[in-house]
């Protein structure tokens, strides 16, 4: 039998408003515990497809990945609707969430985007850039470089990655950085699994191109700074589509 706490007085006003504050908590600490564990389960999964660990085309299901992460259905469910929502995989149903393989109409566009985006974001940046970031940017030149001599092409790609995220952290526009970040999240798939097939050449293209950002940016030029980075993702944009035209690229994506 189920009493009515507040007809027969068991609890004070006082008391009853402690048990709220209390079962309020715990709620909370729940929802909290489901919420971090989905953000666990998203951020490895997200890292793993842009790594390559599964090839395009791969089905991820939720029985597999509930015993892999040891955990139930519905934060790794949660999980899956984010990766869905952010384009990394796409979800069937009775099927999976399904891994889809990157099409050169998707390396077309994503590399579009990076070109109209990246060039305003340097613009934006050449126009307020400080000493110190622009010490920066030298540094991870430099680093760049150095990795580069010695043909250590993952680090080089992870140099890159750092390197473009100092003028697109600092062009001042929040929303631009937003859309920015979503698309290099998508080609990081792409860069990350062919980062030790590309031409000691092509870096090196890619080196000068960061060099000259840099002058542009020392001089206040942003047009100047906005075509550098265009040309930069033009140039890679083709580069990437002359390889998975050769076959070289398109097997693992």
């Amino acid at each position: 039998m189920r009493y009515n706490i507040y007809k027969y007085n068991i609890y004070t006003s006082y008391e009853l408003h402690l048990i709220f504050l209390i079962a309020k908590e715990i709620g909370m600490m729940k929802r909290d515990t489901s919420l971090s564990k989905q953000n666990q389960i998203y951020d490895q999964l997200k890292e793993d497809i842009i790594n390559g660990k599964y090839d395009g085309g791969t089905f991820l299901q939720e029985g597999d990945l509930c015993n892999a992460f040891n955990v139930s259905r519905t934060p790794v469910r949660e999980a899956l609707i984010r990766l869905s929502h952010d384009r990394y995989i796409e979800l069937i149903p009775n099927r999976g969430a399904f891994i889809p393989q990157m099409t050169i109409s998707d390396i077309k566009e994503l590399y579009e985007l990076r070109v109209a985006n990246d060039g305003m974001a340097a613009f934006l940046f050449a126009g307020q850039a400080t000493p110190e970031i622009i010490q920066e940017m030298e540094q991870s030149v430099a680093r760049e470089e150095t990795y580069l001599q010695e043909e250590d092409f993952v680090k080089v790609h992870q140099e890159e990655v750092f390197f473009h995220t100092l003028y697109v952290n600092h062009s001042g526009n929040r929303r631009l950085i937003d859309v920015i970040d979503s698309v290099s999240n998508q080609i990081l798939r792409v860069m990350r699994i062919s980062a030790e097939k590309r031409s000691q050449e092509t870096l090196s293209v890619s080196l000068a191109h960061h060099k000259e950002l840099i002058e542009a940016v020392k001089l206040h030029e942003p047009e100047k700074a906005r075509a550098i980075i265009a040309a930069h993702w033009e140039d890679n944009k083709q580069s990437y589509i002359r390889r998975y035209l050769e076959g070289t690229l398109s097997n693992r994506l």
